[in-house]
This record gives C-alpha cells, sequence and structure tokens, in this order.
C-alpha cells in the first residue's frame, strides 16, 4: 500500500476557502493510516542533506564526547541520549505483549532484545514559556564544541519542520471539521524536538538488527525527513504492516498519543520500528563505495502540545463514546506519565498515579523528616540510566552515569521507588544495593 501524498503548495498558496477536499484527504490519511507523505517547498531536500551530514558527523564522535552533552536529570529531554537508554515500550508494556501475541505472524513486529540500539539528540525548537509547572521539559538547549554550525542548522531544519506541521495541523483541524487552529492553539509554545538519532552500521548494520523497538510516539504529530539508510516500518490503523520508502523531498509525518486523546482515539498513535532491512543491507554496501560514514542517521521532529495545556477530547468528539478513555490531564504530566512507562507496566500503573498525588503535594514521608519533591513518575525517568544494573536475573554494575542519577534523585526519592508498587523489570533488592555500588552516603529506607 502506497501513503497518500498531499503537496502542501495548494494550501499554502490558497486564499480562504477551497482547499476542504484537500483537507479532507489529510485528515483521512491520519484517521485511516496514522500516516501521511507531504511535500512542502518550505522543507528541500539540500535542507535535509545538510542537517544529515552535521548529525553523521557529530554521531561518528568518540562516546566520550559525546556523553558531555548528556542530562539524564532533565529526563533526557535536552542534549544527547547514549545507545542503550531508551527502552522499546514493547518490552514494558505487558498489555502490549499480549496484543502483540495474536497479531498475524506476516505482521508482528521484530522482538528486541534489549534496549535500543541509538543514540538519540534533543534539540529544543521555537519558544517557551517564561512560567510553567513542568520546567524539566522545556529545559534549555546543549550546544556540542566544535560544531560552529550547529545552532544555525538545528534551528533553520527545526523550523522548516514545525512549519510543515503547523500546516498539516490547521488541515487535519478543517478536515475534522474543527476550528482551523484547534490544533495549533494548543501547540503554541510547546516543548517541540528535533530529535534525530543515530545508529551505528558497522556496529550493528547485520539484517534483523534492531535499532528502535515497536512502539509509539507520546507527543502530538512527527515529522521525519528521508533517511539515507531504509529501515522504517509502520502499521496501520488495521494492523497491517509497512515498509516506508519516503521519496525525495518529501516528508512523513506519523500521529502521536497527543493527538490520539484530542480526538478521542477516532485517529490512533501510529505505532513503527527501525530495523536492518535487505534495503539497507544495499543502502550499506552502496555507502562504503563512496566512502560515507555509516551512521544511519534520522531526521526526527517531535511536535508537542504545549505543556500547561490540557489534554481533551476537542469539539464533537468530546461526545465520543470512547471521550471517557481519554480524560482531562495536563501535556506535561502526560509526557512524565509516558516517559516513566518505560518502567512501569501498565497493569501497574494505577497505584504509581495515587502515589502521584500525595508526592506532588510533598507528602512521601520516609522517617528521617525528609520528603521527595520529585513526582513517582519523574523519580522513575531519573533512574532510566540504572536499568541495566536492576534487572532482575543478570544485572551489571551500576555505570557513572547511573551513580550520577542516583546521586542527583537523592534518598528519599529513591526510597518512595522502592517502597512503591511493583515496577516491570527491576529487582528492588538491587535497586537497595545501588547507593553502596556507587558509593552514595545513603541512609537506608524504612519500610
Amino acid at each position: 500500500m502506497d501513503l497518500t501524498v498531499v503537496d502542501l503548495s495548494a494550501y499554502l498558496e490558497s486564499e480562504e476557502g477551497g482547499v476542504e477536499e484537500l483537507c479532507g484527504e489529510v485528515s483521512r490519511s491520519l484517521r485511516e493510516t496514522g500516516a501521511l507523505l507531504v511535500k512542502d517547498p518550505r522543507c528541500t531536500a539540500e535542507d535535509n542533506d545538510r542537517f544529515l551530514d552535521m548529525m553523521e558527523r557529530y554521531f561518528d564522535s568518540p562516546p566520550e564526547f559525546k556523553r558531555l552533552q548528556e542530562r539524564p536529570q532533565l529526563h533526557y529531554q535536552v542534549g544527547v541520549t547514549p545507545e542503550g537508554v531508551e527502552v522499546p515500550r514493547s518490552l514494558v508494556d505487558e498489555e502490549m505483549q499480549e496484543k502483540l501475541k495474536e497479531m498475524p505472524k506476516e505482521f508482528q513486529p521484530s522482538i528486541p532484545k534489549g534496549a535500543d540500539r541509538k543514540w538519540r539528540y534533543m534539540w529544543r525548537v521555537g519558544p517557551r514559556p517564561s512560567k510553567t509547572r513542568f520546567q524539566e521539559l522545556n529545559a534549555e538547549p546543549v550546544v556540542p564544541e566544535g560544531f560552529p554550525e550547529w545552532k544555525d542548522t538545528m534551528d533553520s531544519w527545526g523550523y522548516k519542520m514545525i512549519s510543515a506541521i503547523e500546516a498539516v495541523a490547521e488541515m487535519a483541524a478543517i478536515g475534522f471539521g474543527l476550528p482551523k487552529d484547534a490544533f495549533t492553539s494548543l501547540m503554541n509554545q510547546g516543548p517541540h524536538l528535533l530529535a534525530p538519532t543515530g545508529s551505528d552500521l558497522r556496529r550493528y548494520g547485520q539484517e534483523g538488527t534492531v535499532f528502535a523497538g515497536y512502539h509509539y510516539d507520546l507527543n502530538f504529530l512527527t515529522i521525519h525527513g528521508r533517511s539515507r539508510f531504509p529501515g522504517l516500518n509502520i502499521w496501520l490503523k488495521n494492523g497491517q504492516k509497512v515498509e516506508v520508502k519516503v521519496p525525495v523531498g518529501c516528508l512523513l509525518i506519523q500521529t502521536g498519543k497527543q493527538i490520539e486523546w484530542l480526538t478521542a482515539g477516532d485517529c490512533i498513535a501510529g505505532m513503527h520500528e527501525v530495523i536492518v532491512t535487505n534495503r539497507t543491507i544495499d543502502a550499506i554496501k552502496l555507502a562504503t563505495e563512496q566512502s560515507r560514514l555509516l551512521w544511519r542517521v534520522s531526521s526526527t521532529l517531535f511536535a508537542h502540545i504545549a505543556s500547561d495545556a490540557v489534554l481533551k477530547p476537542l469539539g464533537h468528539f468530546a461526545e465520543s463514546p470512547l471521550a471517557s478513555k481519554y480524560p482531562p490531564i495536563y501535556a506535561g504530566e502526560f509526557v512524565e506519565q509516558e516517559l516513566a512507562m518505560r518502567f512501569t507496566s501498565r497493569k501497574n500503573m494505577a497505584l504509581p498515579i495515587l502515589m502521584f498525588v500525595f508526592v506532588m503535594a510533598g507528602l512521601v514521608d520516609q522517617g528521617q523528616g525528609s520528603t521527595c519533591a520529585s513526582t513517582f513518575f519523574s523519580a522513575l525517568v531519573q533512574l532510566i540510566p540504572c536499568r541495566a544494573a536492576v534487572i532482575p536475573f543478570s544485572p551489571i554494575p551500576p555505570s557513572e552515569i547511573c551513580c550520577g542519577a542516583l546521586k542527583a534523585l537523592g534518598q528519599p526519592c529513591l526510597c518512595v521507588l522502592v517502597n512503591g508498587p511493583p515496577i516491570s523489570g527491576v529487582d528492588r533488592s538491587m535497586a537497595m544495593q545501588l547507593p553502596e555500588k556507587c558509593g552514595a552516603n545513603f541512609e537506608p529506607c524504612t519500610f
């Protein structure tokens, strides 16, 4: 099946009215397939190439250099995320795992053996609010040394892709029978992130290797420029698995969880994975012959609803029978919960939500007169670098990054986690040993 290709020129050049049919095509494609290919005259193939050239050079830098841009204490929402940190949803969401078993064999995703084998760089795009309940989701950007063109290149490509998203968001709103600015007004000052990934094809270029396990994106809409190495598979709303082929000069747009919320499930978050395929192998051979760098870089931007805006079904979607499944929630709170799901299985989510209320109120006391100021979800996300050190059966010693995250988290919040509800894939006894292994002078947790 070929995805719909929409040329945005007709919409951008049109006066009021006369584009209803084109807008209907956009909304239908997002509803029925969760994806859309667009051509935007403001986003050229040359722009994409300039961006990919710089990111290939960055990801080819030594790991110790790249780790200087790491910010685990900010949920990895700015700077670099090392490979082996991002955990695919399909590994921790037990409800999703059951659904995968029921899928026809030909549509089942590849099952990763652990965390994703990709680095990621998060770069904020656009203005942020001066006051917000969610400062960590709106942190200042991180600029690596030795890349004088970094800011201009990231900002230029990021703003162009945001412009394309805004046009699609307006068209989708019109197609859904909502006011033109129904979505874009909520995107204003959102924590939009240009978030390219880099996977080392010299190390992981074997067919079948999973770079990004089966998952959906938690944001509003995701936009991808064309990668130089194929390997992206998406799942349509009917469950069909499709290998994506992005034509030169086109952009791929996918639905995220926030648009699912705003439409009460009329659009659902698009599932996808990135793996090494036979087409990837062919591209690796060609790049080798041309002496090009062997890094698969994704040209990806996550467009978000503003953190302090409320997610809830809009307009006529509020009357949907499914609307009760999408209760009002601050977008920033929603993002924190989704990030925490990397640790917590879905069937244990009710207890963390109750715990969240108490922690937000500063009422979680560990008996030594100290409290945890973070939410349960925020604390979980901060300890993502420690995941390999606390898995059951075969943990590894905590890394320097893990120990830094643990010390930044503090004893009260660690105790909240070990005293809280079960956390999928975490051995509590191993978690309680982290302070000693990291040389952190923590008081023992009380039970």
